[in-house]
């Protein structure tokens, strides 16, 4: 067990990488053992398992990545990011967690981390479920960019679990979600600064919004074809209030908004064409 006040030294600034390994059984079959994520934080870094309990960071019970990577600044372990495989896209990997301590999350950690990711593991990177801070660092790295001084357009996909959108704005946060055993998701560069949500529009020749009744395993079902928002995050309601903004947005409530936003998408097409096609 690492020492409980002392942080991991990196004089070299690189930090470690742990990842899966690959097994083969007494009958020739290939298995994956993925890593504990919890598990390896609480054994390898004390002070950062210390500090993710003061802030109360979650993480999914028993959650396991592909990847587990080390944060480095000033030559220290000072935070951890993770990944795991995309089933959306086989050519880009899910940054499932990221956390740093409280005295450098404004050190721009994250985007240096997504580009050491990026040219790593030659992927591109989704972020999973991202907060509004997250997104707001994106926006001052130039990563994201703010139309109508509330919806954002990131270079950085998200990813986030497809929920209908009544039990979005009804209070309960993705941490409690009761998520069933194979959980829908969807890929978005919208995030809504006000409701601290990602977007995500049905395709251009529907307008629905997604539903309880709607079955994802119907045989004539594209989950492109309906319009989500993702579930509020505990760290996002504490901060900036989300669910009341939630429940108190008129547009929400008249069953206008995705219609705004593709509005506004639509005004503005050739701006975010062309700025989504510089690196």
């Amino acid at each position: 067990m690492a020492k409980p006040n002392r942080r991991l030294k990196r004089p070299d600034g690189l930090g470690r990488l742990y990842k899966y390994k690959s097994v083969v059984d007494e009958e020739g079959n290939e298995k994956i053992l993925t890593l504990p994520i919890e598990k390896t934080i609480e054994d390898n870094y004390v002070y950062l398992y210390r500090a993710m309990k003061e802030d109360e960071y979650y993480l999914i019970p028993q959650d396991s990545c592909f990847f587990f990577k080390e944060i480095v600044a000033d030559g220290e372990v000072v935070g951890f990011a993770t990944y795991r495989p995309s089933t959306i896209d086989e050519n880009s990997l899910i940054m499932q967690y990221f956390y740093v301590l409280d005295e450098f999350k404004n050190r721009g950690l994250l985007e240096e981390e997504l580009d050491e990711a990026t040219a790593l593991f030659e992927s591109s990177i989704l972020i999973q479920y991202p907060s509004h801070d997250m997104v707001s660092s994106l926006i001052k790295h130039k990563l994201a960019r703010v139309f109508d001084d509330r919806f954002v357009i990131s270079k950085i996909p998200f990813v986030v679990p497809i929920v209908p959108v009544m039990e979005a704005i009804d209070g309960v946060y993705s941490e409690a979600y009761p998520y069933g055993e194979k959980i829908y998701r969807k890929l978005s560069l919208i995030y809504d600064l006000d409701l601290c949500a990602v977007v995500g529009l049905a395709s251009d020749t529907e307008e629905n919004d997604y539903v309880k009744e709607v079955d994802p395993d119907a045989e004539d079902t594209n989950m492109n074809d309906y319009n989500i928002i993702s579930l509020p995050l505990r760290i996002d309601d504490v901060k900036y209030g989300c669910i009341q903004k939630r429940k108190n947005d008129a547009d929400l409530i008249d069953n206008t908004y995705f219609k705004k936003v593709r509005t506004l998408l639509d005004e503005n097409d050739e701006v975010i064409e062309n700025w989504l096609s510089i690196r």
